[in-house]
């Protein structure tokens, strides 16, 4: 069944805006990502859960640094972290979606039946198995094509063996069990549903990745002309100066338009990050900053070209019979060997390796080639002192049957600039109508 987007709009409006009975209000959930995970793999549902009645103040992410190879500070701090949202929420206890190492967290965190107690359900996704429910709690378990022979003794066990690893927890198809789970019924819809333009809110942190601190400095927000990446306007429409935590937001943005988020820092270079249009309020954004010895000291840097790194919280495949295509100015970089399905690729780094001005198509760059969701790629993307230039980034994302997503950037010299482009990792944008859930 299709139904027309005003009348879904309306509809849900008056779900979220309708006062609950008492016995119906949701119960908090709080996310706990993965290795070198974030709020980002929280993007999507979280919207999913907006558009179907669950307020804002219900939905939290967890984050905490896996650069640290022990979990005993990511458990005392989700320990910290249920207390203060029960706290704020004032609700005895909390729903928990895990993912991949998450699921190592809480299953120790869980193993204390004081804690437990805390959990009224608990989602376990493509991670741990166990012969037992974690601390005796109410468990669903999403296995993905990494765990696909997982299983947790006394839980609903699904598998969902045709997604990647992160998208098994970004997914509609994930969302749709997550939400049965939880709320005992079927979602009204799995898609995310947009907003009315004018309503749409961003917040986030900026932050340094993968060790998810806050990163002190200014964010400033350009709107930019959908088909050049360019500025719009002499001065940002938002500066705002972020604390230790890195936090900014509620800001108010149009949902149909294009914009660029940076993070200034003194001495550091400037960080552009690039989207595809908000079309629904997002509380999770993350502009993810690299340190000084970081994942993008790498990133060979000179004025000639431009660097990007691409992000999607789905995998990237290029080796499959229906593979991903992305392509920089109409050039294809995900060869079979760049994003292939076993590498769970979410990130590729672009840029001129040893600034030589020639492209290497289908190497994966050292350090790249051994490190979990990433690959890098040897392009040549010629730049311009004043970013003058446009790079297309375009998606044509496997099961899309064709269709292309494209974010336009400038052609900003590497050696001054680092960029991100982050597309959605869902396919469709509810715009043409979104289809209900069965009962």
């Amino acid at each position: 069944m299709r139904i027309p987007l005003v009348a879904l709009i309306t509809a849900l409006t008056a779900t979220v805006t309708a006062a609950p009975a008492k016995a119906d209000v949701p119960t908090p959930i709080i996310f706990v990502h993965g290795q070198q995970g974030s709020a980002q793999q929280w993007q999507s549902n979280a919207k999913r859960f907006s558009g179907n009645g669950y307020p804002d103040a219900l939905l939290h992410a967890y984050e905490y640094d896996t650069s640290i190879p022990t979990n005993d500070h990511a458990i005392a701090g989700l320990e910290a972290f249920i207390a203060t949202v029960r706290a704020r929420t004032r609700s005895a206890k909390v729903d928990v979606i895990a993912h991949s190492r998450g699921t190592t967290v809480m299953h120790t965190y869980l193993s204390v039946p004081e804690r437990a107690a805390a959990v009224r359900k608990y989602v376990n996704v493509d991670g741990r198995s166990s012969a037992t429910l974690p601390g005796g709690v109410p468990t669903l378990a999403l296995w993905g094509s990494l765990q696909p022979n997982g299983s947790i003794g006394g839980a609903t066990n699904v598998h969902l063996t045709t997604l990647g690893h992160t998208e098994t927890t970004t997914s509609a198809e994930g969302f749709g069990h997550v939400y049965r789970f939880l709320r005992g019924r079927a979602a009204f819809t799995t898609q995310v549903v947009p907003e009315l333009p004018a309503l749409v809110r961003i917040a986030g942190r900026a932050t340094y990745y993968p060790q998810n601190t806050g990163v002190e400095g200014v964010v400033q927000v350009w709107e930019v002309d959908s088909g050049t990446g360019a500025r719009l306007g002499t001065a940002p429409r938002y500066s705002v100066r972020t604390g230790a935590d890195g936090a900014f937001g509620p800001l108010p943005v149009n949902g149909r338009k294009h914009y660029e988020l940076v993070v200034l820092r003194d001495g550091q270079l400037p960080y552009h990050s690039y989207f595809e249009p908000f079309e629904r309020s997002d509380r999770f954004v993350r502009l993810q900053v690299s340190r000084p010895g970081g994942i993008t000291d790498n990133i060979d840097r000179c004025p000639t070209h431009s660097a990007l790194t691409v992000i999607r919280n789905r995998e990237w495949w290029s080796d499959q019979p229906d593979s991903d295509k992305l392509e920089l100015n109409g050039v294809n970089v995900l060869e079979p060997a760049v994003s292939a399905k076993l590498r769970q690729v979410l990130a590729a780094f672009v840029f001129d390796d040893n600034c030589d001005r020639a492209s290497t198509p289908g190497v994966v760059l050292p350090p790249f080639a051994t490190l979990p969701f990433l690959t890098g790629v040897d392009a040549y993307l010629p730049a311009q002192v004043d970013g003058g230039g446009t790079i297309r980034v375009t998606q044509t994302a496997r099961g899309s049957e064709g269709r292309t997503r494209t974010i336009a950037v400038p052609n900003w010299p590497s050696d001054a600039h680092a960029v991100t482009v982050q597309f959605k990792d869902y396919l469709d944008s509810g715009t043409g109508g979104v289809r209900r859930t069965s009962p």
